[in-house]
């Protein structure tokens, strides 16, 4: 086998047990939610993107309508334009169907994997998504296979993965900028104020993009990483995510 795809198969350890426990929760909640276990499964191995499904799921709970629940998924998945960008600017060698296959299952943590190592080449990307993919898809299913097993409470108190999920990405870079911290704390502020004059699903949708659009004027790509270079040379590669 392709030791580059070994190379990023093994670099995603790390990052596929916090995935799996994302997967879980989604398949724990899904069910909860009404969904059938092939629905579950189906929506894991199509979209493969955490924080938009338990949202998702969140809102299917509410009982919100399906234009929400499609226009919010879209803007939280926005990113992904942006970190595919970015990746295919490194694949200038591959051909369009490996491009097509490298961004189907890139996500948060293997977007991070591979821009923070050395070996750029497409195996170590399709390495490391394969291993993020199969992790993700097989958590879901044992997440479906549990719903009768664990007391409601419990069932619940999964639901605090996604926030755990959004702590571990973002306080790495929030620890480093007042910037970032002042955005995070105003765009939760406008979705409290939002929700005493529109649905809670809607407020969520209207303070991304307000957010967003201050993130714009408020924060500079500078402040985004204020590690030295050499640090992270020397990091060996990939580092916490």
């Amino acid at each position: 086998m392709n030791k580059h795809f070994l190379s990023g198969m093994k670099a995603s350890i790390p990052a596929c047990l916090g995935v799996s426990v994302v997967g879980i929760s989604i398949g724990l909640l899904a069910m909860q939610a009404g969904l059938s276990r092939f629905e579950t499964m189906l929506m894991s191995a199509m979209v493969m993107a955490g924080s938009s499904q338990l949202m998702a799921i969140g809102m299917i709970t509410q009982g919100t309508s399906l234009y929400a629940i499609i226009l919010g998924t879209f803007f939280i998945n926005l990113r992904h334009v942006v970190m595919s960008s970015s990746v295919m600017q490194r694949l200038k060698e591959a051909t369009l169907l490996q491009r097509l296959v490298g961004a189907f299952a890139l996500c948060d943590e293997s977007f991070a994997i591979y821009s923070l190592s050395n070996d750029h080449s497409y195996y170590f990307l399709l390495g490391s998504n394969t291993a993020l993919y199969v992790s993700f898809v097989l958590s879901t299913f044992i997440g479906t296979l549990m719903t009768n097993l664990l007391p409601k409470i419990v069932i619940d108190s999964f639901g605090i993965a996604i926030y755990a999920a959004f702590l571990g990405l973002l306080l790495p870079s929030v620890r480093k900028s007042v910037q970032l911290i002042t955005l995070v704390v105003i765009t939760a502020l406008i979705n409290w104020f939002l929700q005493y004059f529109i649905p809670k699903s809607w407020s969520v949708i209207l303070a991304m993009i307000l957010g967003a659009f201050i993130g714009v004027f408020l924060v500079d790509d500078e402040t985004i990483s204020t590690e030295p270079k050499e640090e992270t040379e020397s990091s060996g590669g990939v580092g916490s995510i």
